[in-house]
């Protein structure tokens, strides 16, 4: 037991907490393509690696995150359980 302890009277145990964070949001997708020569066309780009997760995804899992308003509902979403897992 240590001095902090026997003055605040803390105990020997502690319980630990196990906080969820929310899923990624997957905002930002960076384009990656298997050769130097496709660079730059859309058309041929092999997947999307998340910038916050590092998660891959295949070019039409992309799409369905790019679509209008989906960004910005997911972000809602993460913000709302931020605030919850805070709380």
């Amino acid at each position: 037991m240590g001095v902090f302890d026997k003055l605040f009277g803390g105990s020997g145990k502690r319980e630990s907490v196990a906080v969820e964070s929310p899923p990624c949001p997957h905002a930002v997708l960076m384009p990656r393509w298997d050769s130097v020569e496709d660079m730059g066309n859309a058309d041929k780009v092999t997947r999307f690696i998340c910038e916050a997760c590092h998660e891959e995804f295949t070019p039409e899992e992309a799409r369905e995150f790019q679509q209008e308003g989906s960004v910005a509902e997911r972000l809602v979403y993460q913000d709302a359980a931020e605030e919850s897992n805070s709380n």
